[in-house]
C-alpha cells in the first residue's frame, strides 16, 4: 500500500503552525528544521537573511520566545501548485495571522501584538531516507522549502483597560449624596449664621445736629442741665 503525504500546503501550514507555537525552544528548533532545508534561501520583507538570521525572526514572533507565553495562528488563505514530481514539490502561497500574547501585563491583563504575514515557498525532496529502523514508526516526508519569500508587518493591540480599574468620573454617572449627621447645635460644625430681623436689618437713619461735623452729641440725662449753673451766683 503506497503512503498519501499530506498536501503541499497541508504541509507547509501545519509545519509552520508548529512553529510559531512552539512552547520551549526544543520544540521550536525541531519544528523548524521539519519545514526548512539547511541550504534554505530566505528573503524577509525584501531583505536577504541566512538561515540563522531567519530562524531568530521567527522565534521572536513564536510563543517559544522569552517575553512571549502563547500565539494563535489563523490561516487566510492558501494557494499550491503541484511541480513535476506531484506532491513531493511545488510551490506553496500562504495568508495569516498570529495573534502573540506577551508575559508583561498592562492594567492586570497581558499586552497582545498582531502579525499579518504573506507567505511564499518553493518545496522540494531534499531530505534522503534514513535507514529503516523497525522501531521508529511513522511515514517519513523527505519535502522541505527550499526558497522562503515572506513579507510581514507586527503592531501592538489596544489594550483593554479592566472596568474595576476606571473610576465613575463620566458625565452621567449616578452619585448618592449623603446627609451629615446633626449635632446638639444644628449641624455638625456648630451652629448656622445668625440671621437678624427685618427691624435691624433696614434701621432708621439718626440726624445730629451739624450732621456729624462735631462728632456724637451730647448724653442727654434728666434732671440735669447742660451748661453754666446760673443759679450758684450771688
Amino acid at each position: 500500500m503506497a503512503l498519501v503525504l499530506p498536501t503541499l500546503s497541508a504541509f507547509t501550514s501545519s509545519r509552520l503552525t508548529a512553529i510559531l507555537t512552539a512552547k520551549t525552544q526544543a520544540d521550536f528548533t525541531a519544528a523548524f528544521d521539519a519545514l526548512f532545508a539547511r541550504n534554505v534561501n530566505v528573503v524577509y520583507n525584501g531583505k536577504q537573511l541566512s538561515r540563522e538570521q531567519y530562524q531568530a525572526q521567527l522565534l521572536g514572533q513564536s510563543s517559544a520566545a522569552a517575553e512571549e507565553q502563547g500565539a494563535n495562528v489563523s490561516l487566510q488563505g492558501q494557494l499550491e501548485i503541484p511541480g513535476n514530481e506531484g506532491q513531493l514539490s511545488g510551490v506553496v502561497g500562504l495568508f495569516y495571522t498570529s495573534l502573540v500574547d506577551s508575559k508583561f501585563l498592562v492594567f492586570g491583563a497581558p499586552a497582545e501584538s498582531k502579525l499579518t504575514s504573506s507567505f511564499n515557498a518553493i518545496i522540494q525532496a531534499t531530505e534522503p531516507r534514513p535507514p529503516s529502523n523497525p522501531r521508529i514508526r511513522g511515514y517519513f516526508d523527505p519535502r522541505r522549502i527550499v526558497t522562503v519569500n515572506q513579507n510581514a508587518t507586527e503592531q501592538a493591540l489596544q489594550v483593554t483597560i479592566p472596568h474595576s480599574s476606571i473610576k465613575p468620573t463620566t458625565p452621567g454617572v449616578t452619585t448618592k449624596n449623603f446627609a451629615l449627621p446633626q449635632g446638639p447645635f444644628g449641624a455638625p460644625f456648630g451652629p448656622g449664621p445668625v440671621r437678624l430681623g427685618p427691624t435691624e436689618t433696614n434701621p432708621v437713619s439718626e440726624t445730629f445736629p451739624g450732621d456729624g461735623e462735631f462728632g456724637a452729641p451730647p448724653v442727654m440725662i434728666p434732671g440735669e442741665t447742660i451748661g453754666e449753673d446760673t443759679n450758684t451766683k450771688a
